[in-house]
């Protein structure tokens, strides 16, 4: 949640020095949103797996949601670059798949935390 809100912030902030270096701080925002609703539905997801005494459970979740995140990320890449036309903003899209990498990382760091603590508790 920390994570959303100073990317939001900083995209904002910093929209016209973004739009200036030809990067769409709309992109980013929009990216930004996607996988912050994506990282909230794994987070359920990861709950679930927890709560089952099926170890390989947990992993197959992880795997279920990187490709989830993966494949919206896909197509909502090519629906910017078909809707975008001349316009597009390649920059933009790479800070959306750099978004897309430390969404990944703070999200199975933080599900991998909560599987240590159950299982020292267990």
């Amino acid at each position: 949640m920390i994570f959303f809100i100073i990317i939001n912030a900083l995209c904002l902030s910093l929209a016209n020095w973004l739009d200036e270096k030809n990067i769409n701080h709309s992109v980013l925002l929009s990216a930004n949103f996607i996988l912050f609703i994506i990282t909230v539905i794994a987070c359920y997801i990861y709950a679930r797996s927890l709560a089952t005494d099926n170890a390989h459970a947990f992993v197959r979740s992880v795997m279920l949601v990187s490709f989830i995140k993966l494949m919206a990320i896909a197509i909502s890449v090519f629906v910017y670059l078909q809707a975008a036309g001349e316009n597009r903003s390649l920059y933009a899209v790479a800070g959306g798949m750099l978004l897309y990498i430390v969404y990944t990382v703070l999200e199975v760091n933080g599900a991998m935390k909560v599987n240590r603590q159950k299982n020292v508790e267990n």
